[in-house]
């Protein structure tokens, strides 16, 4: 009775880490660039249930063990994977909005100067000239941040060449990762730092999209009724726990007395 408690709390706790990664994807439905999460669980190890019978007779028999099986003791959140496909391109015709059409990362310099990897592609210019993300973080090219000189119409090619007016300013360095939920940390909602000794590779097939914005592969519908899933879930290990909590008082209270 005792395990089926700890059973069903397992649950409970694992359906509750599983809401909390459903609601951050939701929360980020509308972020460009934002890649959903999904939980991944593992079972714990099952118990071996033995039966124990009184040997009988004089003290110190042998009781007599039977096997009766395996008992499943739950699960666990074994860890938090990202699902890195492709958002739907939206075209909004601003010349320092970029999207990546593939497989690729754009590249920007963190706080700390640290490399960073990026799908999200809203840029603007900054006070100093540089094409930096929301968070003033700088986009890379080749040969260092990308810095606007003086006035003059934008164009990006689609393999990341950086053009204002007749001169060129540079080349976006365009990256890839082999196995990037073991390569990549997730920093932020639109950014991963490399773990390890990963390193990135350019990227062979992506090509930019000046103009667009990659939207969020959270698909809003799905998110929701899966979170509607866990609830009742919640709930049905909650009323197991109930009900054994119940069943557990009523064999301390009551079958002492007979």
């Amino acid at each position: 009775m005792i395990r089926g408690i700890y059973t069903a709390a397992a649950g409970m706790a694992a359906e509750m880490a599983r809401q909390d990664v459903l609601a951050n994807n939701l929360a980020n439905v509308n972020t460009d660039g934002f890649k959903q999460d999904l939980a991944v669980f593992k079972t714990r190890a099952d118990k071996t249930i033995y039966r124990v019978e009184s040997a009988g007779g004089a003290r110190g028999g042998v009781p007599n063990v039977e096997k009766m099986g395996e008992l499943s003791t739950g699960v666990y959140l074994d860890s938090v994977n990202t699902q890195f496909e492709q958002g739907i391109l939206r075209q909004t015709d601003e010349p320092l909005d970029l999207a990546i059409e593939g497989e690729g990362y754009l590249v920007i310099q963190g706080p700390g100067g640290e490399e960073l990897l990026t799908r999200g592609g809203s840029f603007t210019r900054n006070a100093q000239g540089l094409l930096v993300d929301p968070n003033g973080r700088p986009l890379l090219g080749k040969d260092g941040p990308i810095t606007l000189s003086g006035k003059g119409e934008i164009h990006i090619s689609n393999d990341g060449v950086v053009r204002q007016g007749t001169k060129n300013l540079g080349t976006l360095r365009l990256v890839n990762v082999d196995r990037p939920n073991e390569a990549l940390e997730k920093r932020g909602d639109v950014a991963w730092s490399l773990k390890g000794n990963a390193t990135p590779q350019p990227a062979q097939t992506a090509q930019l999209r000046q103009g667009y914005l990659e939207g969020s592969n959270v698909n809003p519908i799905r998110a929701m009724v899966e979170m509607i899933a866990v609830q009742r879930s919640y709930e049905s290990s909650q009323k197991m726990i109930t009900a054994q909590d119940e069943t557990l008082g009523k064999a301390v209270n009551d079958l002492g007395r007979v």
